[in-house]
Order: structure tokens, then sequence, then C-alpha cells
């Protein structure tokens, strides 16, 4: 997915073909959910759209809802922090580590079924414009409106 309000290009790399999107506005917000939808094959019945945890602001989602950090396991070799929520019957947990509470793996289990998302990297980097064009060597569909 590369962005560049109000131009969207959703790309398919395996087959060379990307559908591109204009966003009408008026606003041009863009919102990265973290989970988009209930654990599949569960009672899970939690309106992830509406809940707000999202790439870039996950210790800020958490500490707004109240979680305290407690000592969290040793994940891939780093002491980390877990941030622990309660929505119903769904637990969603972020596990951070160094003293700047970098995220390492958010989660979210209903039962005993559940989604990870691992980090590998994370924090800023020069913005670059040239990551923000329309893709080239790619078939472009214009999306309906």
């Amino acid at each position: 997915m590369i962005i560049n309000e109000p131009d969207a290009w959703m790309v398919n790399l395996l087959n060379k073909t990307a559908k591109h999107i204009v966003d009408a506005g008026p606003t041009f917000n863009c919102h990265l959910p973290i989970f988009r939808a209930p654990i599949p094959n569960t009672a899970d019945d939690l309106d992830y759209g509406k809940l707000g945890l999202e790439f870039g602001h996950e210790l800020e989602f958490f500490k707004s809802h109240g979680a305290q950090p407690q000592l969290g396991p040793v994940l891939q070799t780093k002491k980390t922090s877990a941030y622990k929520l309660q929505f119903g019957g769904t637990s969603i947990a972020l596990f951070t580590y160094g003293d700047e509470q970098i995220p390492l793996l958010v989660g979210h289990t209903y039962e005993n079924k559940g989604e990870l998302v691992w980090y590998s990297g994370y924090g800023q980097i020069p913005f670059d414009p040239r990551l923000f064009v329309k893709p080239d060597g790619v078939n472009i569909e214009e999306a309906k409106n």
C-alpha cells in the first residue's frame, strides 16, 4: 500500500498489478489499525475498527486506557514490559523493551485463540518522497467511485 493523500495505490507485487484510489476528502486522515476484525472462529465481537489501537500509537493507546507496565517475559532475548487490557472477553497485550519502551509484540486473544504482530523494527526514518509515488512497472487500474 502506497499512500500519498489524496492518492493511494494498492499494489500486488506478485502479479505486478495495482489499483489506484483517490480520496475525495474533505479530510485526509490516515488510520492504521493493528487489528481489523475479531479473531476468526470465536465469539469475539469486539469492534476493532472503533477500538483505536493503531501502528505508531501503541503505547499511547494502552496508557490512555489505564494499562500499567508489568514485568514481562524475555522475548527475542529482550527483557520486556507488558501492558494488558481487557475488553469483555477479549484480552489485548503490548510488550515493549528498553528505556524508550519500544514495541516488540502486540497481540489479542479470545478464549484459547489469538493473533500476534511481531515488530522487526520500530522508529522514525528520514522522509523520502520517492517512497510515496505511483509504482513503476505495474498495470494500474483506476478504482470506481
